[in-house]
């Protein structure tokens, strides 16, 4: 049991950068108007305009978001429990983990942009 507590925190540490900054990430892509959680966060996001492109991460709802999210941070706990089974040490473990999100974040902000037609 002792030897899961190092890449349980570290999936922890990891989650909680994912989980602060997944506003800033998707407002860095799509330049959509969103803003930090400790700000505005969504409240100038393009999705509240009546006309024109909207955000395809906040035009999906909740379920886009958590899809979206939950991907990341499921990314991110496969990342470091593979680290942990490849005898990585800890900072090895959480810098993987930590490039998971932007690497993941990117696939899935490029993905959705296509589908929606956003950068059309």
């Amino acid at each position: 049991m002792a030897r899961f507590l190092v890449p349980i925190g570290v999936f922890l540490a990891g989650s909680t950068v994912t989980s602060l900054f997944f506003i800033n990430f998707c407002a860095t892509v799509y330049q959509c108007g969103c803003q930090s959680l400790w700000t505005t966060a969504d409240q100038f996001c393009n999705i509240h305009a009546s006309h024109g492109r909207h955000c395809p991460w906040c035009s999906f709802g909740y379920t886009g978001y958590v899809l979206v999210y939950g991907t990341m941070v499921a990314a991110q706990a496969v990342t470091v429990f593979a680290a942990v089974r490849r005898g990585w040490t800890w900072p090895l473990q959480l810098a993987a983990t930590l490039l998971a999100f932007p690497a993941i974040g990117l696939i899935l902000a490029v993905a959705l942009g296509l589908y929606t037609g956003y950068w059309n």
